[in-house]
């Protein structure tokens, strides 16, 4: 089968997986036109040769208007990140100003909605960062034009390359703190964080941050398996360099080649959020809610040793209770499991729900 491999043992950014993708694709200048003509309003974005550490790979740089833009969440190596509000390029926007951005390009469909979902899993986690809504969040770091032309491109390269399977090395994060729009904030950020849940990480000796916000949500909207490199026959290799140097390569190196099918034998986890809309949440908050102040009522009948059968049907009521949430949950999971299967022309991640989820 056709798999790809990120190596990210220097961790992850939008511009570090868009420049080793690009490095794995044969018509370059032809993409090359087809993202700068997509309509992301003023952005160029130009690929150079770059050397670090002995190691020749790509880096992508991104100019708004002719002007590059300084240091943000895209230059992810920088242990400090300034945010001068007052500066002509810099958008503070929200999800839907970018799923507007988005939407109004011309790109794939599938394209369109990967990057979309990307945004959405990066509002969801600074939405409970901050304490607010999704759609109230303004993106400082990952808002800007130019991390916007990341996402797409990672999503873009992606769809050209159509691997059957995407996997990942555990992801590098770094240590240390680093000065974001907030003030100081702990490597990896908080966002970053509550991103990388159930993806295998680990922090090496480098000060600063290696893995950003739109690199973590990157890695875990298309990759499905993680682990270290499979016996495979390498087709392609491409290294997508970072803007810092340290003593080791600053890159993502990417491999494409075949494997064994039997790789893929393990059931593939999909991944999305339990919820798409703030309705839904808030359904399924309410029910859980509701199902935890019935826990409470219980407690307070043992508390005052009430008659067992009384106590056992309350139980039952609630363990239905239970049921009926999961239910909800699961219909969406099947739902979107299903559409990801019909994109793929691949049901096993279905089965694998099925095994899962209905024994």
């Amino acid at each position: 089968m056709r798999t790809l491999y990120f190596d990210c043992s220097s961790g992850a950014a939008g511009d570090m997986l868009s420049a080793a993708l690009f490095e794995l694709i044969s018509d370059k200048e032809e993409f090359l036109q087809e993202l700068n003509s997509a309509g992301i309003p003023g952005v160029k974005t130009t690929a150079e040769p770059c050397v670090k550490q002995g190691i020749t790979g790509t880096h992508f740089t991104v100019t708004i208007n002719g002007e590059i833009e300084g240091d943000h969440e895209h230059y992810h190596h920088d242990q400090e990140h300034h945010h001068d509000h007052d500066r002509e390029h810099h958008y503070h926007s929200t999800l839907d100003d970018i799923t507007d951005i988005i939407d109004s390009l011309d790109i794939p469909d599938k394209v369109r909605a990967d990057a979309i979902e990307v945004y959405k899993m990066i509002a969801e986690a600074e939405a409970r960062v901050h304490g607010t809504e999704p759609g109230e969040v303004h993106f400082h770091e990952v808002g800007m034009l130019d991390a916007v032309a990341d996402v797409v491109t990672v999503c873009w390269l992606l769809d050209k390359l159509n691997p059957d399977l995407i996997m990942s090395s555990p992801v590098n994060t770094g240590k240390g703190s680093i000065m974001c729009a907030h003030g100081l904030m702990p490597v990896p950020a908080p966002a970053t964080t509550l991103i990388l849940k159930d993806i295998p990480v680990y922090s090496s000796e480098v000060e600063g941050e290696l893995c950003t916000p739109t690199g973590a949500a990157l890695i875990k909207h298309f990759v499905t398996k993680f682990g270290n490199l499979p016996e495979i026959k390498m087709e392609e290799v491409g290294y997508g360099m970072g803007t810092k140097d340290f003593e080791f390569p600053n890159c993502v190196r990417a491999i494409f080649g075949e494997t064994d099918d039997a790789i893929a034998e393990e059931p593939v986890r999909i991944r999305h959020p339990v919820s798409h809309t703030d309705e839904e949440k808030k359904i399924i908050i309410n029910r859980l809610s509701r199902i935890s102040g019935h826990i409470e009522s219980i407690k307070r009948m043992v508390e005052d040793n009430r008659d067992t059968d009384d106590i056992l049907v309350q139980l039952a009521a609630v363990a239905s209770s239970v049921s009926s949430v999961s239910r909800v949950i699961i219909k969406s999971h099947f739902k979107y499991a299903i559409n990801k299967a019909a994109e793929k022309d691949d049901l096993d991640p279905v089965y694998g729900l099925v095994d899962k989820f209905l024994k």
